[in-house]
């Protein structure tokens, strides 16, 4: 049975036939609560914009093999022209891809997958000053059972973090293949989500 996925970048949602789901990362938010603890809203606001902005450009070269940067953004475009030569990337399998596990009901949109030195990887792109591992981990974990429920013929073999800075270098950081984390945090969300609906009834009641 088709299943019909949507996405609402505005509030950043998922719905799966009608439903809302959670994302890979408010599923991840146990773990970023403890890494970021209480970092400013000003910090958090100006790393997204640049994180949105960096995947907006970087995914308009992937598929139409150009495209205008601003000057601030130019740094990490330079940073990631220069690892597709590094690894001789000229195609992935799926870029900027949203999938939905039936099963579990969560969602999560994959940056890239598709062959690094030969083997099918996860590629998630970062511009933060610093990638934080754990968090990382369960990010990609939560990736790699999306694409695999759905591309069962197709097996994720690695998981990297690609890590683009504002001097024009990168980091290619690869990752374990252990979803013992993000099960740990998906079940917190779960339990969570169930004292939410039960305390709605009783009230309600």
């Amino acid at each position: 049975m088709a299943q019909i996925l949507k996405f609402y970048d505005e509030r950043h949602q998922y719905t799966l036939d009608g439903e809302e789901i959670p994302s890979v990362s408010e599923i991840s938010r146990f773990a970023s609560r403890e890494i970021y603890g209480d970092i400013t809203q000003y910090t958090l606001d100006n790393a997204c914009k640049r994180g949105s902005a960096v995947h907006k450009y970087t995914e308009t070269l992937d598929k139409y093999g150009e495209c205008e940067a601003s000057e601030d953004i130019i740094p990490y475009m330079t940073a990631y022209i220069q690892f597709r030569k590094d690894y001789g990337i000229s195609d992935y399998e799926a870029i900027e891809k949203s999938l939905a596990s039936r099963t579990m009901k969560y969602a999560g949109t994959l940056d890239r997958v598709g062959l690094i030195d030969g083997k099918r990887a996860i590629l998630d792109i970062k511009t933060s000053a610093a990638v934080q591992n754990p968090l990382a981990m369960i990010q990609l974990n939560g990736y790699k059972k999306l694409w695999e429920e759905n591309n069962p013929d197709k097996p994720i073999e690695i998981l990297y973090i690609l890590h683009l800075k504002g001097d024009s270098k990168y980091k290619l950081l690869s990752f374990e293949m252990d979803d013992t984390l993000f099960m740990a945090c998906y079940t917190l969300h779960q339990a969570l989500a169930k004292k939410k609906r039960n305390f709605r009834k009783e009230t309600i009641c």
